[in-house]
């Protein structure tokens, strides 16, 4: 089966997005890579010279990829590249699987007014996107592939879950390793009416049930369903952004699988930047579904 990613190409000479890609190849032959490059402040009169000797960069720079044997390059003029590459990937004609992109290096004064280009990335584009921060960092094959997942209802989209699944197990088939799944139990905040939080109770048990035991019975059910073994799945009461790193630590796991919610309600802006603040603090790659991804059955 062909797969086809869209790869962001930086304006360096360090390239980990294109690493991955590369990796990637390894196992999946049929891959198909369109590099795409985002050229700002280019003169009007330079563009076609300009446009010809990046060409000849992005296919040098190809070459040194052999196991990339499918690859076309893709060259935009404009000024901002996060509209530009969001733009294409949703082209339905190009048929994308996935965006890779390479994370940014924080600076933190910076951030607070303008976010860097990968997290603006991760929050718009319609597509799964991978984001690699260190593609030479020691990785053993057989690690963990965390999935992490907040089954609290008023938050919770369904569909991000089987998406998320999906790409975790294609990713542990590929790198020897298991899927691990952690629903992370986010702290309730009195202030706020984030649904019902009162502890329920199960269908001939008398006995009221914590929150935890709750996401317990939610993880659960959801592991049994995808054939994930109980001693893969972890419950994590408190902050997502805390929590994930914690956990993805101690099994010293090779990624982690997230998604971001589908609400557009006052809590979205902090599950997006919960995403990002993971990004920061784990050392392998994070795969992301956000709430602009759609399926559509007539696709398949």
């Amino acid at each position: 089966m062909s797969y086809k990613v869209l790869v962001l190409i930086k304006p360096t000479e360090e390239q980990p997005a294109l690493e991955r890609a590369s990796e990637f190849a390894r196992f999946m032959p049929d891959l198909e890579v369109v590099a795409f490059r985002v050229i700002r402040n280019c003169p009007a009169d330079q563009v076609e010279a300009t446009r010809e000797s990046t060409e000849r960069e992005l296919k040098a720079m190809l070459d040194r990829y052999p196991s990339i044997t499918k690859s076309e390059c893709h060259i935009v003029f404009a000024d901002d590249v996060v509209e530009s590459f969001c733009e294409y990937a949703k082209d339905k004609a190009e048929h994308f699987d996935l965006a890779i992109i390479s994370a940014n290096k924080r600076n933190t004064l910076r951030d607070l007014f303008v976010a860097p280009i990968d997290s603006q990335i991760m929050r718009k584009v319609s597509l799964p996107v991978l984001v690699v921060k260190d593609p030479h960092a020691p990785q053993r094959l057989g690690r963990a592939i965390v999935l992490a997942i907040d089954f609290e209802e008023s938050n919770h989209d369904k569909f991000i879950d089987e998406v998320l699944f999906t790409a975790a197990s294609i990713f542990a088939d590929h790198f020897n390793g298991e899927v691990h799944v952690l629903n992370c139990v986010p702290p309730i905040h009195r202030g706020m009416m984030a649904g019902n939080t009162k502890p329920s109770m199960i269908l001939g048990n008398s006995k009221p049930l914590s929150r935890s035991d709750i996401h317990a019975a939610a993880l659960f059910d959801f592991a049994d369903k995808h054939n994930v073994p109980h001693e893969r799945c972890h419950v994590a009461e408190g902050r997502v952004d805390e929590m994930i790193p914690r956990v993805c630590s101690k099994l010293e796991a090779r990624m982690v699988c997230m998604g971001t919610s589908s609400k557009n309600g006052v809590l979205s802006a902090i599950d997006q930047s919960a995403s990002e603040l993971v990004l920061e603090q784990i050392k392998g790659d994070i795969f992301i579904v956000n709430r602009h991804v759609h399926y559509d059955p007539q696709e398949q």
